[in-house]
């Protein structure tokens, strides 16, 4: 198992962790995440978020902070930042690597709740 530390877009102090299985795919952590965060996801499936590494182009990863300063383009999307896809592992290469370890104080997974 390992922890990852996702946030949601736009909304402000929005981390939490989810503990999620090294051969789970990305599909299987939404799910986790709309478990998580019933309320704040009550009207969407968790088929329709969006996930992305929150890892610069520079490949740090993002605390708090810089969580806080991402922001949406004007037509709803995420730019800059790599997309999940739903039907890798999450120990995938693409995504955390087999033996991945969160560092404190980051966040793994930007989850992007799309507008109805």
């Amino acid at each position: 198992m390992v922890k990852l530390f996702c946030a949601i877009v736009g909304a402000a102090g929005s981390a939490f962790s989810v503990r999620v299985d090294e051969s789970d795919t990305v599909d299987d952590l939404k799910g986790k995440i709309k478990e998580k965060k019933p309320n704040d996801l009550k009207n969407v499936d968790a088929k329709n978020l969006q996930l992305f590494l929150a890892k610069t182009a520079e490949g740090a990863w993002l605390d708090g902070a810089g969580v806080a300063a991402v922001k949406l383009s004007e037509d709803g999307t995420l730019r800059g930042f790599e997309p999940m896809d739903p039907l890798k592992w999450i120990k995938n290469r693409a995504h955390f690597r087999e033996k991945f370890r969160p560092g404190e104080g980051e966040v793994d997974v930007l989850v992007v709740v799309p507008t109805v």
